[in-house]
């Protein structure tokens, strides 16, 4: 597993939000001021159609966002009610009341992939926190659309901070670099999270397809900077070879590191992905592969993951650094909680069960009640 972000980052973050906690608003500003060098005349701004935007871009968003509506409508999980002896019993799926989503500046599909699932959830109130720049007339025009109530414009760790206690929001969500998950991780005493999310990692299984197309969303993946990571897995040892000459002769220095590895055997792919549980995975020419995992954050099968990434119908907020393995991807679940009700509608025999557990577990006044 790797560490979504180094100590220095966690100490720093702290800083900030200790300092927005105790001063607010003017503390939110002087730190815009010094780390964005940018001290926002509007702070929270309202989302609008802005004529200004382009119509091109807002229409593509537009488009994403009624792709992930079409999925995630399904995935908004029905109440539960069941009676049994005496006792009417119920699950009840409620959102929380307000979000703020964490959108990096111009990541304009970002903002649909976290404002989607929280519109289907029924949040109340949808807010966008992003760094000064990313208030684009773009991002007002789809936050408009997409319900969002306000903007926050301010970055980083003061902008998260500023949500969770000059707005009081119940739950923050979305990507970041390491200061934001740094800051989500310090806020997670006070607030709900989604998850924290480290650097961008993918891993990429093919066979029998031509090399620059199987190798193409590993160097898409690896845009995201010099941490991200990209892990190519094939039966074929010369597709293996050509894979890792088509990096090193692609390769920046902006970009994540890259390995590319022969196996044997699906079994022994599959067995890799799972220990691996990537963000992103990958299958060219092996559908069978895609069933045989259990630990990966999406799947993108003989398609490339930034088709996920934009407009597939599945968030890209997605479990990173190995949490695969317990999490997925963001969905309006993120957003939900299941409260729990049971109504007492006569005697009933699980009674004297409940007394036996009650005593013998050393609680006598909880069995007292109970008679």
């Amino acid at each position: 597993m790797r560490e979504p972000f180094p100590e220095e980052a966690l100490r720093a973050a702290a800083e900030i939000i200790d300092d927005v906690k105790a001063r607010g608003l003017a503390a939110a500003l002087e730190w815009s001021r010094r780390l964005d060098g940018v001290e926002p005349r509007e702070v929270v701004v309202q989302p609008r159609g802005d004529p200004a935007a382009d119509g091109s871009v807002v229409e593509a968003a537009l488009e994403a966002a009624r792709s992930l509506e079409r999925v995630y409508a399904r995935l908004r999980p029905a109440d539960v009610v069941d009676y049994y002896e005496g006792v009417l019993r119920a699950v009840s799926w409620r959102p929380v009341e307000r979000a703020a989503l964490y959108v990096p500046a111009r990541y304009i599909s970002t903002l649909v992939m976290l404002a989607v699932p929280a519109k289907v959830a029924g949040v109340r109130d949808i807010y966008v926190v992003t760094p000064p720049r990313g208030v684009t007339p773009e991002l007002l025009t789809v936050a408009e659309r997409l319900g969002v109530r306000g903007v926050v414009s301010l970055g980083g760790p003061q902008g998260l901070a500023y949500a969770a206690f000059q707005i009081g929001v119940d739950m923050l969500a979305g990507p970041g670099g390491v200061y934001v998950q740094a800051a989500k991780y310090v806020l997670s005493r006070y607030v709900g999270i989604d998850g924290i999310e480290g650097p961008t990692e993918l891993v990429v299984y093919a066979e029998g397809v031509e090399p620059r197309r199987a190798v193409a969303g590993a160097l898409a993946q690896l845009e995201h900077g010099p941490a991200s990571f990209a892990l190519f897995l094939s039966r074929d040892r010369a597709l293996v070879k050509e894979a890792g000459r088509i990096y090193a002769e692609e390769r920046t220095s902006s970009m994540g590191s890259f390995e590319a590895r022969a196996v044997s055997s699906l079994e022994e792919a599959a067995r890799i992905i799972d220990e691996v549980a990537p963000e992103h995975l990958e299958v060219w020419g092996a559908p069978r592969l895609a069933q045989m995992v259990k630990n990966a954050g999406a799947i993108s099968v003989d398609a490339p993951s930034p088709l996920l990434d934009y407009v597939a119908g599945i968030s890209h907020v997605l479990p990173t650094g190995g949490s695969a393995r317990w999490r997925g991807a963001v969905t309006p679940l993120t957003f939900m909680k299941p409260v729990g009700l049971a109504w007492l509608l006569g005697d009933t025999k699980l009674r004297e069960y409940a007394v036996r557990l009650a005593e013998y577990e050393g609680f006598r006044r909880h069995a007292d009640a109970l008679r």
